[in-house]
């Protein structure tokens, strides 16, 4: 008798195959059945005439690294049909933690809108951080990534040099230990410091070990308008020096001066792999970015850290300059109107947050670069932002490529409690908004091949080796959805509105979400690569 049995869905495996009328039966977590027809009666029978039944959706890059102590049933992404999280993305990450520079690694992840948990960072490596996420009971699986910036942080703090031998071995050191007790691989932000003070050299170092493991270098690169092709260049010479797999994190060309690079960076990446480098991306569906408003600020303002970098903001030495750099940024990406605050935390600003930097600017009669400046100081450089500077035109032809996977660059957020905090809607819609929109609507892609690209192509990117596909012997995450009603409901002006469509999600056999409703079952589990 199964635990479950799933009748007369439309099934779409994962494997971009055509979908097919059957039936699945679920025993102890696992699929043990899919067939046109499975005889006798299980211990629950959902009958799924018009709906469809498909692995779980897998996000390969996810910021719930920190979110998940407040929110470990990550509501917004059980709702989209989201089973596993890629996390510790774009080289910010929770460990691994020199405690004695633990101030230092706790600034950095404020400043990347990372909320800490009541007792702070309490571990040191990447088992008893996973050990503490399992304590709390989770609503999903995690599959962590050691990031690059805690890692050099661990090392050298935010200093802007390169690391003497003995610190780069130490490095090293801290990284295969990460990998020996389970991490997934390596991720770096090569335009946030400290990882952009970070030599090729050095990630290639580093990328070597990623390749002995048989795991993922995951990474922002170090330029995402005028700079692109130059920064593809440096990941697709990482992955062929290192042998590792690489994946370009949410792949876009910023800044209306640089849109048609998108298509020139897909056959970029096409022309390495024919030339056998193993490299990949991902992308969300969004004509916005979202990240710190300290991407405005100058590199060279970054060395020493968030203090300095507020000690250097305030010096009346450094105004003009920082004012004509500043400027300089904003202009790339689309103008002051199309930079929106999101994410103010003082009650003193917190009325700012949805409004765009042109619109403060005038509240506060200065120019727009004054503005960016006077935020950050008052808020201690922990504003968060999102830049409309991407195309439509560009994020579909991005999309429609075979190898290029669906992240949201979210995390996991509930909004009964994160209401009235301006965000990017990508943490409640990224899932739905490719099969609603890219899929019924627009016709880009094919449910077969959307689903793909959020389960069986991302799990083989990350190695997950029993998910990512309906097929006996696999773990039972799945997510049964309605194609004519799923949808996403977030927008940049209402965010926290939770996507409709989804009727269930299992994870681990269990179910996280019954008839569109959150259960509070706590099914999830950080995965370990090491033995999985």
């Amino acid at each position: 008798m199964s635990s479950w049995l799933i009748r007369g869905a439309r099934v779409i495996d994962g494997s971009n195959k055509e979908p097919f009328r059957g039936d699945i039966a679920i025993e102890n977590g696992v699929i043990i059945e899919v067939s046109p027809s499975i005889k006798g009666v299980g211990k629950a029978v959902i009958e799924a005439d018009g709906l469809v039944a498909s692995p779980g959706f897998i996000d390969i890059h996810s910021h719930t690294d920190l979110t998940i102590f407040k929110h470990p049933l990550a509501e917004s992404k059980a709702l989209q049909g989201v089973t596993t999280e890629v996390i510790g993305n774009c080289g910010i990450g929770a460990f691994p933690v020199n405690h004695e520079r633990g101030a230092v690694l706790i600034d950095y992840l404020k400043m990347h809108g990372f909320n800490l948990p009541s007792d702070g960072l309490s571990w040191s490596h990447f088992t008893q951080y996973a050990d503490q996420v399992d304590r709390i009971g989770l609503g999903l699986n995690l599959a962590p990534l050691v990031a690059h910036g805690a890692l050099r942080i661990a090392i050298l703090g935010t200093e802007d040099r390169i690391p003497s031998q003995q610190e780069l071995e130490r490095m090293k050191y801290l990284l295969t230990d990460s990998l020996e007790q389970g991490a997934w691989g390596l991720s770096t932000g090569l335009i946030y410091p400290p990882g952009s003070f970070a030599k090729t050299e050095e990630l290639l170092e580093l990328a070597k070990i990623v390749a002995r493991y048989g795991t993922l270098y995951a990474s922002h690169i170090r330029g995402e308008g005028e700079t692109l092709m130059d920064a593809l260049d440096e990941a697709i010479c990482i992955g062929k020096e290192s042998k590792a797999r690489v994946e370009v994190s949410h792949l876009k060309a910023i800044g209306k001066d640089n849109w048609g690079l998108g298509k020139e960076a897909l056959l970029k990446l096409e022309k390495a792999r024919q030339a056998g480098v193993d490299i990949a991306a991902d992308q969300y569906p969004y004509e916005a970015t979202s990240t710190s408003l300290t991407a405005l600020v100058p590199q060279w303002a970054h060395a020493g850290g968030a203090r300095k970098l507020l000690q250097t903001l305030a010096s009346p030495e450094t105004t003009e300059r920082f004012q004509t750099e500043i400027l300089r940024e904003i202009n790339k990406r689309g103008g002051p109107s199309r930079i929106v605050i999101a994410g103010i935390d003082s009650a003193k600003n917190m009325e700012l947050s949805g409004k765009n930097v042109d619109q403060i600017a005038q509240r506060w009669n200065c120019t727009p670069e004054r503005a960016v400046m006077r935020l950050l100081l008052e808020e201690k450089a922990v504003v968060g932002a999102v830049y409309f500077s991407l195309s439509d035109e560009e994020v579909a032809v991005i999309l429609s490529s075979d190898q290029v996977s669906v992240g949201s660059d979210g995390m996991g957020m509930k909004a009964e409690e994160d209401f009235g905090k301006s965000t990017h809607p990508r943490s409640y819609g990224t899932f739905p908004r490719i099969l609603g929109v890219y899929v019924r609507e627009k016709g880009i892609l094919s449910m077969a091949k959307a689903i793909h690209k959020m389960t069986g192509l991302v799990a083989g990117r990350v190695g997950l080796k029993n998910r990512g596909l309906i097929k006996p012997g696999f773990t039972a995450d799945l997510v049964l959805f309605d194609p004519l009603t799923i949808q996403d409901r977030s927008t940049f002006d209402q965010p926290h509105q939770y996507a409709t469509g989804v009727v269930y999600t299992w994870v681990n056999g269990c179910p996280t979400v019954r008839q569109g409703i959150i259960t509070g079952n706590t099914p999830g589990k950080v995965l370990r690569k090491r033995g999985v």
